[in-house]
């Protein structure tokens, strides 16, 4: 089946190794992509992971201080940054327009401009061509680009957690108004709220929660 091509990419599918024309250099003089994203910027679990051990920002520090928001994704419920008020802009982008929380910026700040693709088995990248503004910018890598290490298993992460979503949403979809409510919230605290062990890697934490999950609900993943 032919893969569909997304009208706003450069018509390719770039993997981890691959290099793509996506270095703008360290953005010097632009910060255009930390304004106005809305409700877009959704964090996924290793993206608290990382908060809380590179600047201890815990889920509850960043809902109390309102940087971060809840919205809803095929029945689940996720946070997201949440855009200051007054700006429209991200919360940790300082008044000379860089980032403050750079080292441990969130997956989705890492990708742009480029996009993920799910259609294959695997997980591939696309370059959305007007994204950036930038009109200078040069070849890089995928996984160097992105900037986690190893690339390879942050990348199976990220699939993995794409996947435990798709399958998780279909057990909300068969699930009463009220239970499938009482999930999602226990999918949140589960996955984001009450953390992790900080002094362990935190892709094994991440394997067996989900894997508790998958076991408990096998009948219906094995239908996805």
């Amino acid at each position: 089946m032919e893969k569909y091509i997304n009208p706003d990419s450069d018509g390719r599918f770039y993997a981890l190794q691959d290099a793509v024309a996506a270095n703008c250099h360290d953005c010097v003089g632009c910060s255009r992509c930390c304004e106005g994203m809305g409700d877009s910027i959704v964090l996924d679990p290793y993206d608290l992971y990382q908060f809380q051990k590179s600047r201890n920002l815990t889920f509850d520090h960043l809902m109390q201080r309102d940087y971060l928001g809840l919205t809803m994704r095929d029945g689940i419920i996720l946070p997201h940054l949440k855009m200051t008020d007054n700006g429209d802009h991200c919360p940790f982008l300082t008044g000379q327009g860089r980032c403050s929380i750079h080292n441990c910026r969130p997956g989705m700040c890492r990708l742009f401009p480029l996009g993920r693709d799910f259609q294959g088995e695997d997980m591939e990248y696309i370059l959305l061509e007007n994204a950036c503004s930038n009109t200078n910018r040069t070849d890089v890598t995928v996984g160097t680009w992105i900037g986690v290490e190893p690339e390879e298993r942050y990348h199976a992460f990220v699939k993995d957690w794409h996947d435990f979503r798709r399958q998780m949403a279909k057990v909300l979809r068969s699930a009463g108004e009220e239970q499938a409510h009482e999930l999602s919230l226990r999918l949140l605290h589960n996955f984001f709220v009450s953390g992790y062990d900080l002094s362990q890697d935190f892709y094994p934490q991440y394997e067996a929660l989900a894997a508790r999950y998958r076991s408990a609900f096998a009948d219906m993943f094995s239908e996805v």
